[in-house]
């Protein structure tokens, strides 16, 4: 059980999802919320996140950190975007792993689709695509 006290670092507190997760659990009356900027700690070097974890030894991570740039950035670099966003997720989730951090929530978004796509959507966009391209 998570107790109003348990240590919970929210990856990407300052974007749209994370500074919402940062609100509800504040209200919720959680105390122990732990947020680092991109410009603090930058999540795509894994050794920064292994030293992060070993230093502040949260009890839970959300990730809701991703590079974002809009539905037209993320159409002109692909590739940059996907390699980037990789590097995040995964460097959070095995420094996690390796730190012995139990409860971990990794959310992804659709904010590459159109505003009125059918959620789920139907049509899967293919990484392959976006890597032939380079």
């Amino acid at each position: 059980m998570i107790s109003k006290t348990t240590k919970i670092y929210i990856a990407g507190h300052k974007g749209m999802v994370g500074s919402a997760v940062m609100r509800a659990l504040k209200q919720k009356g959680y105390t122990n919320l732990l947020g680092k900027t991109s410009t603090e700690l930058d999540l795509r070097n894994q050794q920064a996140v292994i030293n992060y974890y070993a230093s502040e030894k949260p009890d839970v991570v959300i990730d809701a950190a991703a590079k974002v740039g809009g539905i037209l950035a993320n159409n002109d670099y692909p590739y940059q975007f996907l390699m980037e966003n990789m590097q995040i997720q995964n460097n959070l989730i095995h420094g996690a792993l390796n730190a012995g951090i139990e409860k971990f929530i990794f959310l992804g978004s659709s904010c590459i689709y159109p505003k009125f796509a059918p959620q789920p959507s139907k049509r899967r966009v293919s990484t392959y695509r976006f890597l032939r391209a380079y």
